[in-house]
């Protein structure tokens, strides 16, 4: 990628910016690499078509895809009567959430799986009393929020007759840095002052690597040739 990076980068600029740094490549390729994260994700793509949409968005995207089991802890949530909350920790590389479900019991019932209704927390009062929306073991759903204070939680809900004991999450999770520290001596320091020294290349499909460099290629050249807010504009929309 660093190759195909410098190739394309001196072909757009005439040869003009040879001498980027390694550091100063690796910075580029993971900052287009997030983007395209983003892009094939959300809807911030000239086809405006999110994750799962096609085949290609499913592919993109697909080495990022895992499943984890968090096991919950029943938890007191403030000001929401008899209802009971169970919270999770979100894995340490949790990135985006495709799909929640939750682990539920209810009395000498079998375990069953709940679907997770996403909510915003200023809806919470009215989601949990209303009886079509609020946690129901009978018709397996529960509302589903992201509290993310210290502990970093996914927090869902019970109408007090159930318990939910794990929470299985479909996420997309960070991607792996893409680095070269053996290109400078085999190390080197990330402005926070982590040390880089391993090679790492990236771990997307093979066909996503090429789109990738050619994003990294465009944040480049644009911010030495025009540094303007048109650059800045684009950015800012596919990071929203």
């Amino acid at each position: 990628m660093h190759y195909e990076f410098k190739v394309k980068l001196n072909k757009i600029a005439s040869g003009n910016y040879p001498n980027l740094l390694i550091p100063e490549i690796d910075w580029y390729l993971n900052e287009a690499q997030e983007i395209f994260i983003k892009q094939r994700y959300g809807l911030t793509n000239n086809r405006k078509s999110g994750f799962e949409t096609n085949q290609k968005r499913i592919d993109d995207l697909r080495r990022l895809v895992v499943q984890s089991i968090l096991p919950c802890n029943a938890q007191a949530f403030p000001d929401l009567g008899m209802t009971q909350s169970y919270g999770a920790s979100l894995p340490s590389d949790y990135m985006f959430l495709i799909r929640a479900k939750a682990v539920a019991t209810k009395g000498s019932c079998s375990e069953r799986f709940l679907s997770c209704i996403q909510s915003q927390h200023d809806d919470l009062n009215n989601i949990l009393t209303d009886p079509f929306y609020s946690p129901s073991f009978e018709w397996a759903e529960t509302p589903l929020i992201f509290n993310m204070g210290q502990n970093n939680e996914v927090v869902v809900f019970t109408d007090g007759t159930f318990i939910v004991t794990n929470l299985v999450l479909d996420y997309i999770k960070n991607p792996q840095r893409i680095q070269y520290p053996s290109g400078v001596g085999g190390s080197y320091q990330l402005p926070d002052g982590t040390a880089v020294n391993a090679d790492a290349n990236c771990e997307l499909a093979q066909h996503t690597h090429h789109e990738i460099v050619d994003i990294a290629v465009m944040l480049a050249s644009g911010d030495m040739d025009s540094p303007n807010s048109q650059m800045k504009m684009m950015k800012t929309q596919i990071n929203e």
